[in-house]
């Protein structure tokens, strides 16, 4: 724990030119790393992300409205959420954990009229921490179709999968390869305890790789980046609470945000900075011959 505390923060001094392009400004969040021999089971239950410290997880009140009720205060009653990061360095992978509840579930796709605002969660990467616009605004249609998602990636997660968005919907792009392993994983990578319209708890885990730069017309033309320790990410959280609020006039939709721009669904800039960790030894369990990462994870929820 030490270790990984005081390299995270002789990171935050190297990078801080770096960090200073993203919001908020001059802050570094934690991407736990996760080794290759105790990969999370990407099952819904996310028990074995209690190893991280708590100061990893990002919780409602480090966020924002950004968008539709916007000044919205935080009524924990109504919706509670924690996210986390975490990778792994010979994957290439990048991991995610998510704890949500949430007083009315909305199942609905309604919502700003066109995009399918449901109560789902949206995540940028930008890889490289290039930053700017990966929305493209002019050009052919070839041209917006090859420079929409190039240099950063955003996904609406929802679960289970809702038509016609899927579980990962990369809504700038018409790749139909993106959602699909070994590139994401999982359409069933989650527990709800609830129903549409009604009070409901609910976790998911997943992972995703990314893109220096992304072709939609395949991963054979596209180059993905490599994770390095050490390095820091660009990545945007939104998280949509619908409430069955039907249009964007309806001050039930609130888009929680972190660093509070409204823009993250197409400018990498208004991103937040992540570090890839080193590896925890200290904090991961100790596995005895014949015990797989399985037994393990079921011991934490004795």
């Amino acid at each position: 724990m030490k270790k990984a505390v005081l390299f995270a923060a002789a990171s935050v001094f190297c990078f801080s030119n770096v960090a200073m392009a993203h919001v908020p400004e001059g802050q570094v969040f934690a991407a736990w790393q996760w080794p290759s021999s105790h990969l999370p089971s990407l099952d819904g239950d996310i028990s074995e992300w209690n190893v991280i410290p708590s100061e990893y997880f990002i919780d409602i009140f480090q966020t924002s409205v950004a968008e539709g009720d916007v000044g919205r205060e935080i009524d924990t009653s109504n919706l509670n959420f924690r996210f986390a990061m975490g990778w792994n360095n010979e994957l290439d992978r990048i991991y995610y954990v998510y704890d949500r509840f949430d007083n009315v579930w909305d199942r609905d796709a309604g919502g700003f009229g066109c995009c399918g605002q449901d109560d789902s969660i949206e995540i940028g990467i930008d890889a490289d921490h290039s930053g700017d616009f990966f929305w493209a605004f002019e050009g052919t249609d070839e041209e917006l179709k090859r420079n929409r998602g190039r240099q950063a990636q955003t996904s609406h997660y929802r679960w289970p999968a809702l038509a016609p968005f899927g579980w990962s919907w990369f809504w700038m792009s018409s790749a139909d390869w993106f959602d699909k392993e070994p590139y994401q994983c999982c359409a069933t990578s989650f527990t709800l305890n609830g129903t549409h319209g009604g009070e409901s708890t609910f976790q998911a885990e997943w992972y995703t790789v990314a893109w220096d730069d992304f072709n939609y017309q395949g991963p054979e033309v596209s180059v993905r980046h490599d994770f390095v320790e050490g390095e820091i990410i660009g990545a945007g959280l939104q998280v949509v609470d619908n409430d069955n609020g039907p249009s964007e006039d309806d001050p039930r939709t609130a888009k929680w945000v972190l660093g509070g721009q409204s823009d993250i669904f197409g400018n990498a800039s208004s991103f937040s900075d992540f570090i890839l960790l080193p590896v925890d030894a200290d904090r991961l369990p100790t596995a005895v011959e014949n015990d797989s990462w399985g037994n393990i994870k079921a011991s934490f929820a004795q």
